[in-house]
């Protein structure tokens, strides 16, 4: 029996939707980072980043986070659009991890893998308060909102160049 157009679009038609489906599936799935690199300790916020960093272009980054630790030793994970772990970033006194990938680059510290990956460093000290809703205020630095079930933490330095935004929303 010959086939008809009919019966190969039909078979084309279902093998791509399968296809689809099963391509679906696997970007629902979260690439959790190995127990291993799981090294904080402390209280876990998650929520949307979004981070503008002045620089020329501009460096933009938005992600979903999941936030644990402290100043001295932690671990941020973000997350792509489909909940897949887009980069992993790990700290504790003498060492900081970004890991994307198969790519892992060690630091000195914290600061360095943030000026390095950034352009421009971050004082996590006050990050860290901000997120737990301790207004700190700093110099250069323009704090407009703490994390709320209404607002996200809206952060702004204003000096030294270059210039960035910070607003975090917190997941209730």
């Amino acid at each position: 029996m010959v086939p008809t157009r009919l019966t190969t679009m039909r078979k084309l038609g279902a093998h791509l939707m399968g296809g689809c489906v099963a391509l679906w599936l696997s970007a629902c799935g979260t690439l959790a980072p190995p127990p291993a690199s799981r090294v904080a300790t402390g209280p876990v916020h998650e929520g949307r980043l979004f981070l503008r960093v002045d620089t020329q272009p501009p460096s933009i980054t938005q992600a979903e986070i999941s936030l644990q630790g402290t100043p001295e030793a932690g671990q941020l994970t973000l997350f792509g659009p489909l909940g897949i772990t887009q980069g992993l970033l790990r700290w504790r006194p003498g060492e900081a991890v970004w890991t994307r990938g198969e790519e892992e680059r060690r630091f000195a510290s914290l600061d360095s893998l943030l000026t390095q990956t950034l352009g421009t460093s971050l004082p996590v000290p006050a990050v860290f308060a901000w997120i737990e809703g301790r207004p700190v205020s700093l110099d250069g630095w323009e704090l407009l909102s703490l994390p709320s079930a209404q607002h996200p933490l809206v952060a702004r330095r204003l000096r030294p160049e270059p210039t960035l935004e910070l607003r975090l929303r917190l997941t209730p």
